[in-house]
């Protein structure tokens, strides 16, 4: 193994993020093929309105050697804790459109919707944007006819702001999409208040937390 790889080991597990069932750390490039074969899926690509469809092994390569550049913000894939499978990824990044704030994405494999992965993966991301990052806001993405996802956001403190169009690399044109935010202060105040678990948070919220995240894909335009 040459130096540089010890090197970015190294610096990958600094940045790697754990979960009850999750271990969330930064790409490589060998993680590419499962990647895109993930991400490929029309039902997954049809939400993330920044990755174009078909999504191909050269889309994950360029995705990843961007995701590692200093200023990109931060990105992480999510993989099992039992069996090291992947599961779905996370990333944030300075916005281009609405300042002094960072655009949160997310997204499940479509063969584990359904199991609170989408919830877990969020959660984890934005503790990690806020803490280890220090941003003072995130933005986040969804698509009006994504429920589960619009669920998920607001279980993890995102307010509705207001409703626009975007423009879906996958979808080839522009689609009605959702703005959530989540200020620093509110996360911090979720925190003290001892951080409650997903489904009291949502009916202290007056969701609906019976329903399950399945189709979870939350996109940054």
């Amino acid at each position: 193994m040459r130096d540089q790889d010890l090197e970015g080991t190294t610096e990958d597990e600094e940045r790697s993020v754990l979960t009850a069932r999750l271990v969330l750390r930064r790409p490589r490039t060998e993680d590419a093929a499962v990647l895109a074969a993930a991400i490929d899926n029309p039902r997954v690509a049809k939400n993330l309105v920044s990755v174009p469809h078909p999504y191909r092994r050269a889309d994950a390569d360029t995705w990843i050697r961007q995701s590692r550049h200093p200023a990109a913000g931060a990105a992480h894939i999510a993989l099992s804790r039992t069996n090291g499978g992947l599961l779905g990824a996370s990333f944030h990044r300075p916005s281009e459109s609405r300042p002094n704030g960072h655009d949160l994405s997310f997204w499940v494999a479509e063969r584990h919707w359904g199991e609170g992965f989408g919830t877990e993966i969020a959660h984890a991301a934005i503790d990690d944007a806020f803490g280890a990052d220090g941003l003072e806001r995130l933005w986040c993405v969804v698509r009006v006819t994504n429920g589960p996802a619009r669920r998920v956001v607001e279980k993890c403190g995102f307010q509705f702001r207001d409703t626009g169009m975007v423009r879906s690399l996958s979808e080839r044109g522009s689609v009605p999409v959702e703005h959530f935010v989540l200020e620093r202060r509110v996360w911090q105040s979720l925190k003290s208040w001892g951080a409650p678990p997903p489904s009291e948070f949502g009916t202290m919220m007056g969701l609906d937390t019976r329903a399950s995240d399945d189709d979870v894909a939350s996109d940054a335009a």
